[in-house]
């Protein structure tokens, strides 16, 4: 059995590691949600969602120590990254090839109505 300091340590790490994923999971679907078009949705999707799970799977490899759950979440890690990358790349070139407009500021969009 492990000294109480540091498994009490080890789980505080773990949670807080788990606890900013998933503020980032959060982070990362609002961006989603507010943002105008495909262009600009896959900058909030991709970073904060690799971000997010990458924050979660290294909370959860300090919460399980050495032990044989270690390298599957390596292997999980690393996919992630990889996979969020390219998935992200894929669906952008896609929408290029598309001819999927740009969003575009209108002219009165966002401007302050009385001004000076």
């Amino acid at each position: 059995m492990e000294g109480g300091g540091i498994a009490v340590a080890r789980e505080v790490v773990a949670g807080a590691l788990c606890c900013v994923g998933t503020f980032f999971f959060l982070l990362g679907t609002t961006g989603l949600l507010r943002m105008p078009d495909i262009f600009t949705r896959l900058h909030p999707s991709t970073k904060c969602d690799t971000l997010g799970a990458c924050s979660v799977v290294i909370g959860m490899a300090v919460y399980s120590g050495w032990s044989w759950e270690l390298p599957k979440l390596v292997v999980i890690a690393c996919f992630l990254l990889l996979s969020s990358a390219t998935c992200g790349h894929a669906i952008g070139r896609s929408a290029l090839r598309r001819d999927i407009a740009y969003w575009r500021k209108e002219s009165g969009e966002g401007e302050d109505e009385g001004g000076p």
